[in-house]
């Protein structure tokens, strides 16, 4: 029996974008190695091409906003070879946010696969603060909006936040919706309890990380990866670094994705790097910090950390907890926003002596690879799609 063919339809391929365009690179991987015929429709011009997958560049799918791009998706269904595409495929996969694409595929009797690496079906920002207590979702869109971007932006977006009802109606038309954690689905689940029977909890791929040696300096050194994203803690990581310094004057902090040069002596600050560099940086860094205060799903940055033996110091958010439960960085989470707890938390690393660090690192790259299984992660996936025909 022949397997099914799969259009993906995705604004963002890797290497650009983050997490969830690393996990929809992976995926795809997987599923052409099984034998699926794909076809990708993307608006990244520039793309890590995978044998076999036939590629087509879609510019109209860059759209620097929301509203923008479901247009543009919207208007794309009008043309004739890319209905010829959704009447090719078998299974339509939305991994990203083409959510219009969705009751278009199903009136055209095709089953669709929803993947879900935020909450954008019931959240305009597409996040879902720890402790999220807000009225409605445009507070909740004024709030993130204003710390992430500043006034001018949330005057001129949260006007349209109404307009992500739309989302939640689109999505709800899905055969599957994928979520990468326990937490996303509960948090899902509640805020769409019509779609409780479509929800599947499958992790992420793991990706293909180098083993790296990890030397340490001695110099203490810490990684910061989250850019001067608020929701990522960015704040929380100044605040505390500012006092933990006072005790530890060699302490260095390497960032990655700030774009505004600290002139701080303690930071080493890169505004972008590729992805093989950050991997590098892992070997001589003894922690990461991981203040985040958004419900992460299932965030790469935890998982690579522990993999490449960096003891991530995290916020108890998301799918964080469920990565690290029965880990030694179970001592090293804290209650998100909590500066206390989290320079407790630097401190208590900072103290430790570089053997038990290594000690540590080898054991959570042990815990990873228990959790992340290729083989069961990859079984699960294939059937999915083989299921959804």
């Amino acid at each position: 029996m022949s397997k099914p063919k799969v259009l993906i339809v995705q604004e963002l391929w890797w290497p650009r974008g983050r997490g969830g365009v690393l996990a929809t690179h992976l995926i795809t991987e997987m599923l052409t190695k099984h034998g699926f015929e794909v076809r990708v429709v993307t608006g990244a011009r520039n793309y890590e091409t995978i044998s076999g997958v036939d590629f087509i560049y879609e510019p109209r799918l860059r759209a620097s906003n929301k509203l923008r791009l479901w247009l543009n998706t919207y208007m794309l269904f009008r043309e004739g070879w890319f209905k010829r595409l959704i009447e090719w495929a078998d299974i339509v996969y939305v991994p990203r946010y083409a959510y219009p694409l969705i009751p278009l595929a199903k009136a055209l009797g095709k089953r669709v696969i929803v993947h879900l690496h935020d909450y954008q079906p019931i959240s305009y920002a597409a996040v879902i603060f720890h402790n999220d207590c807000f009225k409605n979702d445009f507070e909740r869109a004024f709030h993130y909006e204003l710390h992430q971007h500043g006034l001018t932006r949330t005057l001129i977006t949260t006007p349209f936040t109404p307009v992500n009802r739309l989302a939640k109606k689109w999505v709800s038309q899905a055969d599957v919706v994928i979520c990468v954690s326990n937490r996303q689905r509960e948090i899902l689940e509640k805020a769409m309890p019509e779609i409780k029977s479509k929800l599947v909890v499958v992790y992420n791929p793991l990706p293909k990380i180098p083993v790296i040696s990890k030397e340490l300096p001695d110099e203490k050194t810490l990684l910061y990866l989250g850019g001067s994203s608020f929701i990522k803690g960015f704040h929380i990581v100044i605040k505390a670094i500012d006092e933990v310094s006072k005790k530890y004057g060699d302490l260095k902090v390497v960032m990655t994705g700030v774009k505004k040069k600290t002139p701080r002596q303690n930071y080493i600050v890169y505004e972008e790097l590729p992805y093989e560099e950050v991997i590098k940086l892992h070997a001589r860094a003894q922690g990461l910090l991981f203040p985040s205060i958004w419900e992460e799903p299932l965030p790469y940055a935890i998982i690579e950390s522990m993999f490449l033996g960096t003891i991530p110091i995290a916020s108890r958010v998301g799918g964080v907890p469920e990565i690290i439960k029965g880990s030694l960085a179970e001592d090293y989470l804290f209650t998100p926003g909590d500066i206390n707890e989290f320079i407790d938390r630097i401190e208590k690393l900072l103290s430790q002596p570089k053997k038990d660090i290594i000690d540590t690192a080898i054991k959570l790259r042990e815990h990873i690879l228990r959790l992340f299984k290729v083989e069961e992660i990859e079984s699960k996936i294939v059937k999915l799609f083989e299921f959804t025909l």
